[in-house]
Formats: structure tokens, sequence, C-alpha cells
């Protein structure tokens, strides 16, 4: 009980500060525990870059309940949220508030917002790197550990009832997958939905470009290609940049090229079709530039950089 008061306590001076930093547009503090200049001009980024993105006002209390690895470089955890109040929607990230740690994390969510609803579970991937959220995840983080957490953001996935039907072009990058993932998940839990009710929102046709160092790399592949096996309106694609696949596995060798989304493209209906890109911010500028070669406009491409 004691922690949990600590922990609220903490979230509200937390948010006080944030309000502070918005309206004055003031850098965020950085962490007092961090040693070289480059770790500390980093250890405020995620409120630095994200200083005018839109935030919902619940802080919500969420408790550990599995760790696991999901690749040789990054940790997954599961977080249980018992608040009503508390919701995200596909592609969105949280603020994540961390006792003993002054640094804000920012993480975004690979799982569908379905499932919070249905299980009261989000799960997270987060790379292993010394800023001092992302190394607390992999060094001290355990079943059990409480945290709290705000949603923010505007780069979602979020279409109603009575929107009109439109195409997915998502491309993604190392951990950059993990909106895409969650936007990937949602789809799939929309076009159950409009099987099972046609009045329900209908997705279009979604194409997913996923690209990663190694084959080891490539995150909840397991998920995805289920996901894909079981829609033929939706479909991965698989690249590895540092070494070549298994020769057994459908992914391709090489970063994705100006013919690889022409492809895609053509696979999908240019005239209602939205792209997100979501990964490290030299690839991006390079898909958009491609994108927009290819004949699709600056409005239908949507990302998110993750430095």
């Amino acid at each position: 009980m004691k922690q949990g008061l600590y922990l609220m306590r903490k979230c509200r001076n937390l948010n006080k500060n944030w309000m502070a930093r918005s309206l004055s547009n003031a850098p965020p503090e950085v962490d007092t525990g961090v040693s070289t200049e480059t770790e500390k001009a980093s250890a405020g980024k995620h409120l630095k870059f994200t200083a005018t993105s839109p935030r919902q006002p619940v802080v919500a209390t969420a408790v550990v309940t599995e760790v696991r690895l999901e690749s040789p470089a990054v940790r997954g955890i599961t977080l249980q949220v018992d608040n009503p109040d508390f919701s995200f929607k596909a592609g969105q990230w949280i603020d994540m508030f961390i006792p003993g740690i002054e640094t804000i994390g920012g993480f975004s969510m690979y799982s569908s917002p379905n499932q919070l609803a249905e299980k009261g579970t989000l799960e997270l991937g987060i790379k292993f790197s010394k800023w001092p959220p992302a190394f607390w995840i992999h060094d001290q983080c355990k079943i059990g550990s409480s945290v709290a957490i705000r949603v923010g953001g505007d780069f979602c996935f979020a279409p109603e009832i009575g929107d009109p039907s439109y195409d997915l072009l998502l491309i993604a990058g190392g951990v950059g997958l993990n909106p895409l993932a969650s936007i990937f998940s949602y789809a799939s839990h929309l076009h159950k939905l409009y099987q099972e009710n046609h009045e329900e929102y209908c997705p279009g046709k979604i194409k997913l470009l996923y690209s990663a160092k190694t084959f080891e790399d490539l995150l909840y592949k397991e998920v995805l290609d289920t996901i894909s096996s079981n829609n033929p309106n939706m479909e991965v694609q698989y690249f590895t940049t540092r070494s070549m696949p298994p020769k057994s596995s459908n992914a391709k060798y090489g970063h994705i090229t100006q013919e690889d989304l022409k492809s895609a493209v053509e696979s999908l209906d240019l005239s209602v079709l939205k792209t997100f890109i979501c990964g490290p911010p030299p690839m991006i500028e390079k898909v958009n530039e491609n994108l927009l070669a290819i004949g699709l406009a600056q409005n239908q491409l949507i990302y998110e950089k993750w430095w």
C-alpha cells in the first residue's frame, strides 16, 4: 500500500513538472545518474521529442506479470492495468514513470487495444540500451514490479463504424515495428468483427514490410505469420539487412528498396491508401522519398521517428 501511495504521489509531481515544461518549452531535466555528456543529452529525450504530442489525462498503475526475451536484444514485458478509465489506440505509446528513476520512459505498445479491453493487459518490447528506463527494463524489471503509465501520441489507427474502408501499407525498421504490430493486430481484430457483423468497420487490404538486422532480430514473427495466414487481406514481408536469412524462410536479404515499395503499392488501392512508417530516422527519410517517387502524396504518409 505504501509503495502504491508513493508511486501515485511521484506521478502527480511528475505531471506538475511536465505541465511546466510543456508550457515553457523548457527541455526536460536529465537523469543525474548518467555520466557522459552524450548520455546527459539523451536522458530526457522522450519528453523532449514528444513535447507537442497529445497525452491522455489518466495516469494508471501497472504491474509486470511477465518478462521474456523477444530477440537477443529486445525484452518483452506484459503489464496488468486494472483501471477502467485507461485505454489506448493502436500505434500509440506510453510515458512510463518508474520508481527511483527520474527519467520518464517512452515505449510503444505492440499489443492490440482489444487485448487491454478483454484481458486488462498490454505488451511492450524494449531494446537494450543504457538509457535509464530501457536499462531498468533489462536489468531490474521483474514480475511484480510496479510502474505508472500514461498514453500519448497521435500516430495511430483508430477507424470508427461508418468510416470508409481504406488500405494500409505499414513499413517498420527494428523496434519501430512495435506500433505497427499493434496496428496489424488491431486490423485483424476488426476484420473478425466485420465477419461477425457487417455493420462494424471493414478494413481494406493491409501489407506490412518489416526490416531487421538479422533473422533472429525479427520480432513477433509467429504472431504476425499467424495473422497473415488466417487472413488473405493481410500480408507480411520480412527483410534482413546484416546477414542472409535461412533459405527456408520467407525473408529477403537487403534493405527495403524502391522496387519493393512499388510492388507493395501495386497490390493495394492507391486511391484509398494510408501508409504508416516507424523506424530509425534515416530509414524513414529514405522510405518517404521513395514512396513520393512512385506516386504517393505526402498526406498519405504518416510516420514516427524513434531516435
